[in-house]
């Protein structure tokens, strides 16, 4: 009957989606574990980079940015909101960030002067939703009203007024939080994501970053975190032991966000699972030669 047909359907959508959260799982943990073991900056003690590495087990949900990833494939409609939000934010904190000057804000100014060029997201963001939306003014002013998402940038917004005023550093949680996470796992991301939704090719964009060539040949994204830690290490020798702490207390609470924005979605755990059927889909599909690579 038809009942028992959705029933093994959905059965198999659940069983797909949980074996391509394993997988993923599995390759950013061998990829990353790596990476985050080799790498010295992060193992200094009293660092902040170190610090900072302390608030994932606390911070990260891994439940769910996973949950919200997938339902993310589901549709257009909510890779569209989805894109659009991430835009909000990452220019929000981009904006902020280019106003920290290294005359009122050393320790902020110290990382993104070095590494803004390279970790922006907001333009390529920009780029995304333009292939997806003709009105991009219209459904970047809508994910505003968005509850979670307007949390997410008035933090932003009052930690880089907090630190131009004071010369602290809370913008540097929030730079942690995002830009650590794409470079970690993010890239993965972005195959599945053109598959799913039958974007264009080579989308989406902000997945994906231009690391500086490695001489000899080195792992060139293992070099710029390891660079990017050092960084971070530097900015926290120039802060105060209350100013270094909020910096640490800053990237907990734009975790919070994160997660808020991410499961922000009333029909979450179906919208995941049809998300990674559309990914099996068009797995599938490529496999055997009716889609274009």
């Amino acid at each position: 009957c038809s009942y028992t047909r959705e029933r093994t359907r959905w059965r198999a959508m659940g069983s797909f989606a949980k074996r391509l959260g394993q997988l993923a799982a599995k390759s950013l943990e061998t990829e990353s574990a790596r990476i985050l073991r080799t790498t010295p900056a992060n193992k200094k003690a009293g660092s902040l980079a170190r610090a900072l590495d302390g608030t994932l087990k606390e911070g990260h949900d891994m439940k769910a940015f996973g949950l919200g990833t997938a339902a993310t494939l589901a549709d257009r409609k909510r890779y569209i909101r989805f894109t659009a939000s991430m835009h909000a934010i990452y220019s929000t904190m981009e904006r902020e960030l280019d106003l920290c000057d290294e005359s009122k804000t050393l320790s902020v100014n110290l990382v993104w002067s070095k590494h803004g060029k390279i970790l922006k997201r907001a333009p390529a963001l920009a780029l995304d939703l333009e292939d997806v939306v003709d009105d991009t003014a219209e459904v970047l002013e809508s994910v505003l009203q968005l509850e979670p998402v307007r949390r997410y940038v008035d933090g932003i917004r009052q930690a880089g007024i907090s630190d131009r005023a004071t010369g602290g550093g809370r913008l540097l949680g929030h730079l942690y939080c995002r830009y650590f996470a794409d470079m970690f796992g993010g890239q993965m991301l972005a195959r599945p994501t053109q598959m799913a939704l039958k974007l264009p090719v080579n989308t989406p964009r902000h997945y994906a970053f231009s690391f500086p060539n490695v001489t000899g040949g080195g792992n060139a994204r293992a070099v710029y975190i390891q660079d990017v830690y050092e960084s971070l290490n530097d900015a926290g020798e120039h802060l105060s032991p209350d100013e270094f702490e909020d910096v640490v207390n800053e990237a907990l609470q734009a975790f919070e966000h994160n997660i808020d924005v991410y499961s922000n979605d009333q029909s979450l755990k179906v919208a995941a699972l049809t998300g990674g059927w559309n990914v099996a889909v068009g797995v599938a599909a490529e496999t055997m030669g009716l889609r274009c690579a």
